[in-house]
C-alpha cells in the first residue's frame, strides 16, 4: 500500500511541476511577444557636446590601432521604439530600439539597446568608412540624465567607444 501511494505523490508532484513550468514559459513568451512601446521618460530629443569617442581598427599583424577625437551626439527616441540621429558627422535613422532581455538593468546597467546600424565616418580621421554600432541606454537618473554608451558591433566584436551623459532638449 505504501508503494502505491508513494507513487501517486510523485506523479501529482511531477504533473504539477510540468503545470507550473507550462504557465512560467507561456507568460513568457506572451510577455516577450507583446509589442511594447518606449516609456515616456525616455521619448524625446537627447544631446551631449564634445565628448571623446575611440574608434578601433585591426591592423594586419592583428594588432589593435585606437583613433581618438571628440564629437557630439544628438538622439531622437520615439516611443514606437524608433530613434534617429548624428553620432559626430554620421548619421542614422530608423534604427530599431529593443529592450535588454538580459539581466536586468539593476545588475547590467543597460534597460534599452538602439542598433543603429552601419553608420559613417564619425570625425575627420576615423579611420573606417562604414561601422556598425549600437547604443547602450541606461535607466534615466534622478536628475534626468540618460547615460548611454556607443558600441562597436561589427561581426562578432562588441568594443565600447565612449560614454555619453545625455541631457534632453
Amino acid at each position: 500500500m505504501k508503494n502505491r501511494s508513494a507513487n501517486y505523490q510523485t506523479t501529482t508532484l511531477v504533473n504539477l511541476l510540468f503545470i507550473s513550468i507550462t504557465i512560467l514559459v507561456s507568460s513568457w513568451l506572451l510577455t516577450s511577444c507583446a509589442t511594447n512601446n518606449l516609456p515616456d521618460a525616455y521619448v524625446g530629443h537627447w544631446s551631449a557636446t564634445n565628448k571623446k569617442i575611440t574608434v578601433r581598427t585591426v591592423t594586419n599583424g592583428m594588432k589593435f590601432e585606437f583613433t581618438t577625437d571628440t564629437a557630439s551626439i544628438s538622439l531622437t527616441l520615439n516611443q514606437n521604439n524608433t530613434a534617429s540621429g548624428t553620432i559626430g558627422n554620421a548619421k542614422f535613422e530608423n534604427a530599431t530600439i529593443i529592450k535588454n532581455r538580459g539581466l536586468p538593468p539593476s545588475i547590467t546597467g543597460v534597460a534599452y539597446i538602439i542598433k543603429c546600424g552601419k553608420i559613417g565616418k564619425i570625425f575627420n580621421e576615423d579611420p573606417l568608412d562604414n561601422k556598425e554600432v549600437e547604443l547602450w541606454l541606461s535607466p534615466i537618473t534622478p536628475d534626468s540624465l540618460l547615460n548611454t554608451e556607443l558600441r562597436y558591433t561589427s561581426g562578432l566584436s562588441v568594443f565600447p567607444m565612449a560614454g555619453f551623459k545625455l541631457g534632453r532638449q
